[in-house]
């Protein structure tokens, strides 16, 4: 019990508040509308991944694991065939590439990830491969009759970019997380505006991501300027 409270005293109110919200919110709905256990923890894990990445801890490389393997079967069942083909062979690997980056990048002090400036050739690079990606997946996500083909090609893409980008310790990567969290909104609001009630706990996930991705861009936007 004692390194629970000590683990919680070293967050901020703020996290905190993000914290209980995000459990009071998914599990209230979740119960409410008889969601499936798979869709309400995929929904915490995908939170609370977010709100460690936003805190700067390695810990949060390991649940994202977890929410991209739940993430993955939910939208396979939801027939967002390129989202469970790409989650697991470009996000899993990146989530687990992080792991090993945020370890070996890390403030003894602090025990918080420090952030890395890249290069103007490597976001040319990036660019550039960005596209040649979004080619590929539309014409892999056609090829598999996804639902909202063009919506579901520009989620996948951002949040790669956005994950690539935080994997290599950018804080810039949040402000892509904050435009994938309104996409994911539209991604899941239409079936759901479609009658398919129990992905409530779903879209509850991307609209409580979007204030903790928020809060990402302004904690590490402060931390950079400390070590400027």
């Amino acid at each position: 019990m004692k390194k629970i409270i000590n683990i919680f005293n070293e967050w901020t109110v703020i996290e905190l508040i993000l914290l209980v919200t995000t459990f009071v919110l998914i599990l209230g709905s979740g119960i409410i509308y008889k969601s499936s256990w798979i869709t309400i923890i995929a929904s915490l894990s995908g939170t609370i991944y977010a709100l460690y990445q936003a805190r700067g801890k390695v810990f949060g490389q390991f649940i994202g694991i977890i929410e991209v393997i739940l993430y993955s079967y939910l939208s396979y069942n939801n027939q967002y065939y390129g989202e469970v083909l790409v989650y697991v062979l470009l996000i899993l690997p990146l989530n687990i590439a992080g792991i090993f980056s945020w370890i070996n990048n890390k403030n003894k002090k602090t025990n918080r990830v420090t952030q890395n400036k890249i290069s103007n050739n490597e976001y040319i690079f990036l660019g550039i491969g960005s596209l040649l990606l979004f080619v590929c997946i539309y014409y892999l996500l056609r090829y598999f009759n996804t639902s909202e083909l063009l919506i579901s090609t520009f989620s996948v893409i951002i949040y790669v970019v956005a994950t690539y980008l935080v994997v290599r310790r950018s804080k810039y990567g949040f402000l892509l997380y904050i435009l994938s969290d309104v996409i994911l909104i539209l991604l899941w609001g239409i079936p759901i505006l479609k009658g398919n009630l129990l992905l409530i706990p779903i879209l509850i996930e991307p609209l409580i991501l979007l204030f903790n991705d928020l809060y990402g861009w302004l904690s590490w936007n402060k931390e950079s300027k400390k070590t400027n």
